[in-house]
């Protein structure tokens, strides 16, 4: 549930501007689902789209969807009262700092420690997994290199991770060899730097720091 406070605070930029008050009034008491999504501000926007539902660049965004939605009795406008923001994203990496602090109590997770490019979960503390329980279609290759760098795009520590001599995450690979390799290969083009290739053995969990071909050849062993 908005309260007035908050979304005061939320749009504090525009205060003292003519629509201010439309602006926020359009939310108070009303429930609204804030979700956290660890990805690129930029790429999360492109899909909802511009702020006019009605836009020549909002087809397949979601505020484009909006005038599919209107009552035929109605116009976009007065559907929404002139305020289009049936959804709303931080539009850079410090405003959803500030945002997710407002609405959620907390800030953004650090840089993590481990980026597991497998497709299961594990129990690693300071580990991101982007890829669980994703299926990946193997039958083509060049499908599931977009797939996997569409991804690896996303993850909101990129642009940190591209600064001289921030400490990069350890890779930890195994499952679906053939996505390992691609984000290692992301991950080495992005920042320009080695990516240390961690293993974790089964049943004791331990990690152990292996060269990438190891791991391909493991896959070709098992495969025949």
């Amino acid at each position: 549930m908005v309260t007035e406070e908050l979304i005061k605070t939320h749009y504090a930029e525009h205060r003292g501007k003519e629509w201010f008050k439309q602006l926020t009034n359009y939310f108070i008491g009303k429930n609204v689902l804030a979700v956290e999504i660890l990805a690129d501000p930029q790429k999360i926007r492109d899909i909802i789209g511009q702020t006019n539902p009605t836009g020549s660049s909002n087809t397949n965004t979601i505020r484009g969807w909006v005038e599919s939605l209107t009552p035929s009795d109605t116009t976009v406008t007065e559907y929404t009262k002139g305020v289009d923001n049936l959804i709303h994203g931080a539009d850079s990496e410090e405003a959803a700092h500030r945002e997710i602090e407002l609405w959620f109590g907390e800030e953004l997770p650090e840089r993590p420690l481990f980026l597991c490019l497998t497709n299961h979960n594990l129990d690693l503390k300071g580990a991101i997994s982007p890829f669980i329980n994703v299926k990946f279609d193997m039958s083509d290759s060049m499908t599931i290199a977009s797939h996997v760098t569409d991804f690896m795009e996303a993850l909101p520590w990129n642009e940190q991770w591209r600064k001289a001599g921030v400490a990069l995450p350890k890779v930890l690979v195994g499952g679906l060899t053939p996505v390992s390799i691609i984000g290692v290969q992301y991950l080495s083009t992005l920042t320009g730097e080695k990516v240390e290739i961690c293993w974790m053995t089964p049943g004791s969990g331990e990690l152990q720091v292996v060269p990438l071909q190891s791991v391909v050849d493991r896959a070709t062993r098992h495969r025949s």
